[in-house]
């Protein structure tokens, strides 16, 4: 008997996002609108939904439920969520339970912000502002991103794959670099060469992914030499992407349907 052959769908949590156009012509599929869409879902198809919290399509294969998505990409109900995991940093939702010697802690003014929007480095208590989020700030001497994805075999079991792997490295052309919070507005960028993660950092964003609930994410994880120990911060559900690492989530994607 001859099968469908699938058809790949993606659905952005916006529009405009060039990571879901890129990877849905990458899929040679099409992305979903997410207004006045005429849109109805067929047996062969396979539904990519990239960060979008409403995503609750009755279809076959839906990578990465809307819930699902909306619990990973909220910082508070990530950390409780992960909360018991020995990679998750200390955190708090009221200054007072926050100790003295608990300093320098983060707080997350925006819950489900990225690029840094919503970040307050507090180094003391005089520091404070208000926030839903408190995070102990934990030195770090790496700060990696491991795409992570997952299968599921024949005998129902899961099991993690990383898709891309890239290390947060210095904009040379950038002066005077903030090397607590390294985003692009602060002088660093996603490198994909030379980068040999210490294995307990792969360990860690895979452990998240599972207790995630998620198919697939972006693990963002620091890596503490002193304490030999790695650490994850958040989980991203609509990563940006270009170039190889599109690839690298085609390549993934093709994989986990032809294994289920």
């Amino acid at each position: 008997m001859m099968t469908s052959k699938k058809r790949y769908r993606v659905l952005p949590y916006k529009q405009a996002s060039q990571s879901a156009k890129a990877l849905s012509s990458a899929l040679g599929g099409k992305r979903i609108k997410l207004e006045n869409s005429e849109y109805v879902p067929k047996s062969q198809d396979v539904i990519v939904n990239w960060g979008n919290s409403q995503a609750g399509i009755d279809c076959n294969q839906l990578l990465n439920h809307g819930a699902i998505v909306a619990n990973a990409s909220n910082k508070l109900t990530f950390f409780r969520t992960m909360e018991g995991a020995d990679w998750l940093p200390p955190f708090w939702t009221n200054q007072e339970d926050i100790k003295d010697e608990d300093f320098p802690v983060v707080a997350r003014t925006v819950l489900s912000g990225h690029s840094g929007v919503g970040i307050v480095v507090c180094e003391s208590r005089s520091d404070l502002v208000p926030a839903p989020l408190y995070v102990k700030y934990i030195n770090k001497k790496e700060e990696y991103r491991v795409h992570v994805g997952k299968y599921i075999n024949g005998d129902y079991e899961e099991s993690v794959t990383t898709i891309a792997l890239q290390q947060k490295k210095r904009r040379l052309d950038h002066e005077e670099p903030n090397w607590k919070i390294r985003n692009h507005a602060n002088g660093f960028i996603y490198a994909r060469e030379d980068v040999n993660p210490p294995a307990s950092v792969l360990e860690c964003a895979a452990d998240c992914l599972l207790r995630s609930g998620l198919d697939f994410g972006a693990v963002d994880v620091i890596w503490n030499e002193h304490y030999q120990k790695a650490y994850v911060l958040e989980i991203n559900t609509a990563p940006g992407l270009e170039g190889q690492t599109v690839d690298d989530y085609v390549k993934f994607f093709k994989g986990y349907v032809n294994s289920s």
